[in-house]
């Protein structure tokens, strides 16, 4: 027998369906990436604000310690300065005082012993201890030669002493302390006297001479 080929069966092409995506795990990645972008930035950002804080307050620390430092030398400088002035006027008042007790001593000097013949009215320029010096303890007895004791602490050992000579050249100038230098020339020969003073409730005194 003749086997008569059977009839062929349709090829049915099997067609392969897309696996569908999943659309959930890309919106869930998605998500999360801006999450992680965010915090990011936000840290990011965040330490940027605090750097830049930071820094902003360092730059007004090291501002303020310029300006304390500037004003502490300013201060320093004010203080200097003060005493420097406190200073010049002390040395100006002292100097001022000096010239009036020079001019107080020549004043003494030209009317008390370079024209008086009496130095009886000029005691009240004497301390008590000036007057006993040169008077002695009994300075009201009158049998004390009070002009030569005068002459003797305020004057020259010159002979015939040149009151005009001494008047044109007496000069007076400061010594030491409460010193002062009473120059006395004539004829070409110079004496000096050195003269104390002391302030006694507020009137100037001879309280010494040598």
């Amino acid at each position: 027998m003749v086997n008569l080929p059977t009839m062929a069966e349709p090829v049915m092409s099997s067609v392969q369906q897309p696996i569908p995506e999943n659309n959930d795990n890309k919106g869930h990645d998605a998500g999360m990436k801006i999450l992680i972008t965010v915090l990011i930035v936000l840290l990011v950002g965040g330490l940027a604000a605090f750097a830049f804080i930071e820094w902003q307050n360092q730059q007004e620390a090291a501002r303020l310690e310029e300006k304390a430092q500037r004003e502490a030398h300013a201060d320093s400088l004010m203080q200097v300065r003060a005493q420097q002035e406190a200073q010049a006027a002390d040395a100006q008042r002292k100097d001022a005082q000096r010239q009036s007790i020079c001019k107080f001593v020549k004043s003494f000097y030209q009317k008390a012993v370079l024209e008086a013949d009496d130095p009886t009215f000029y005691e009240r320029y004497l301390t008590p201890y000036c007057r006993q010096m040169i008077f002695g303890v009994d300075a009201d007895n009158n049998d004390v030669d009070k002009w030569s004791a005068w002459w003797g602490a305020f004057g020259t050992t010159a002979d015939r002493p040149d009151y005009e000579a001494l008047q044109r050249n007496l000069n007076v100038t400061p010594g030491e302390g409460n010193w002062y230098n009473v120059r006395l020339t004539q004829d070409g020969t110079t004496e000096y006297r050195q003269i104390k003073v002391s302030t006694v409730d507020g009137h100037v005194l001879i309280d010494d001479v040598r």
